[in-house]
């Protein structure tokens, strides 16, 4: 949650909601249901959403969730009665924000290091990816992207870029720990002229 939905403002020591999270929200709730998934204990995640003014977005808060690697995504989507093809999680740290038990969900990174998204760069990337099979159209980005060097070390086996307005590296992310690969798409800083 962290990290992703709050962001820190070094300037002034303090957490503030995702830049445009008040207005992408709404839109993205009319097509789509949101939940937040957390490592944080669940009560004291929906009071920080609260006092955001973010709580009222989600359907639910599933608090207390992470383990070696990922979280439990898919007993979370078994919950909701959702398919894990028609989901996309959202996230600021690989090896937090993968799925550990399924490997039909995308993950997509973002506030890696300095570089800090808004709202409405996520919405762009969730209509690229629209909402019935989530892993055909990230292959299908990945198989028309800009091949780029695996990383074997990282556990990344394929990685393809995509450019434009806000560029994405797409990856198969294999980790020893799960069984299956997992696709990550991470939001990259523009590039320089």
């Amino acid at each position: 949650m962290a990290g992703t939905l709050l962001v820190f403002d070094p300037a002034t020591g303090r957490s503030g909601a995702l830049p445009g999270a008040e207005r992408i929200l709404p839109l993205l709730g009319k097509d789509f249901r949101q939940v937040v998934t957390t490592g944080d204990a669940t009560d004291s995640a929906r009071e920080t959403l609260r006092d955001h003014a973010l709580l009222d977005h989600f359907e639910a808060v599933f608090g207390g969730l992470g383990g070696p690697v990922g979280k439990p995504y898919g007993a979370v989507l078994g919950r909701l009665g959702v398919a894990p093809e028609r989901s996309l999680a959202i996230g600021d740290r690989l090896r937090a924000d993968i799925a550990s038990d399924t490997d039909r969900v995308v993950s997509l990174l973002v506030n890696q290091g300095r570089d800090r998204v808004d709202a409405a760069a996520i919405g762009a990337v969730i209509a690229r990816l629209g909402r019935d099979d989530v892993p055909g159209a990230f292959d299908a980005l990945l198989d028309a992207g800009r091949p780029l060097p695996a990383d074997d070390d990282d556990g990344v086996v394929r990685a393809a870029g995509i450019d434009g307005d806000r560029p994405l590296t797409l990856q198969i992310f294999r980790h020893p720990a799960l069984a299956g690969d997992r696709r990550v798409i991470v939001m990259r800083p523009a590039e320089e002229p």
